[in-house]
């Protein structure tokens, strides 16, 4: 009798219509009765939900320190290897530049059969505070160079060799005022001296002067080296018109020249030693 009137009993009457309500309304509404073990299981499966997810993270952290130490090793072992093929990477883009660049003084050589040419050079300096960016190489006497030899990029002339050691040698650039060269446009022949300035030096650009005072020149025309006074070979690229205006004199123009080598960040040129031509003008 006390069982009868105990709490635990009314709970238990309480369940017991609750899940006879359940069932009651699932013949109503569905046609279909739901067992006690399936209510159950619907009842408790947010708490189970709940405790895996608890469960699988203690024991996700306990593998952290249980292996941390092996985690820590792992992550430094893969660091180590990236480092090396980002290295590799670089080395190899390094690698194709230069292959690329030696492919284009190969492409001279086999352009203009009758030059003789060093391997390349690479620059190893410029000249301090020179508005013509002069540079000096790595190669001298011993790799077969000789004083005002030409030197050219893959792009363009870039100047001549004005100083000379056996295993360096200084350039003086196409900027600089100490260097004439008789030069033509590419399309009509028209002739003139390629020199520099100070003024044009400090954008860069060079002179070719004592042009007619009627001239037909135009903006991007190219120019050339002649080859007529020996010291350079003829035909060789030296740059681009990018405008046209009258000396002081008015007696003549003028254009501005944009070399077609980049000569403030060259890496690596070439020095022409014999081309035709060029022991009979030298005479």
């Amino acid at each position: 009798m006390h069982f009868l009137k105990s709490k635990k009993f009314k709970i238990l009457l309480w369940l017991l219509a609750l899940f006879i309500g359940l069932m009651l309304y699932a013949v109503f509404m569905g046609g279909y009765t739901i067992s006690p073990v399936s209510m159950l299981q619907t009842l408790t499966s947010p708490v189970q939900k709940a405790s895996n997810s608890i469960s699988e993270r203690v024991e996700y952290g306990l593998d952290l320190f249980r292996n941390a130490e092996s985690y820590y090793e792992e992550n430094r072992a893969l660091r180590q290897e990236i480092n090396t093929l980002h290295t590799q990477l670089s080395d190899y883009e390094a690698a194709k530049e230069e292959l690329a660049r030696l492919e284009a003084f190969i492409g001279i050589k086999e352009k203009h059969d009758d030059y003789s040419m060093t391997s390349p050079f690479d620059v190893i300096g410029y000249v301090t505070n020179d508005p013509y960016h002069n540079f000096m190489i790595d190669g001298g006497s011993e790799e077969g160079v000789s004083l005002y030899d030409p030197v050219v990029s893959d792009l363009g002339l870039v100047g001549v060799v004005t100083e000379l050691g056996a295993h360096t040698s200084t350039v003086t650039t196409i900027l600089s005022p100490e260097l004439s060269i008789s030069a033509c446009v590419s399309s009509t022949r028209e002739k003139g001296i390629l020199t520099g300035s100070v003024a044009l030096a400090m954008d860069g650009m060079c002179k070719l002067q004592y042009l007619e005072k009627d001239t037909k020149l135009k903006k991007d025309r190219v120019i050339l080296t002649t080859g007529e006074n020996g010291l350079f070979p003829g035909g060789y690229v030296i740059g681009y018109v990018k405008e046209i205006a009258m000396d002081d004199t008015g007696l003549t123009a003028y254009a501005a020249i944009e070399p077609a080598s980049d000569l403030t960040h060259l890496s690596m040129v070439a020095v022409i030693t014999d081309f035709n031509g060029k022991a009979e003008k030298s005479e």
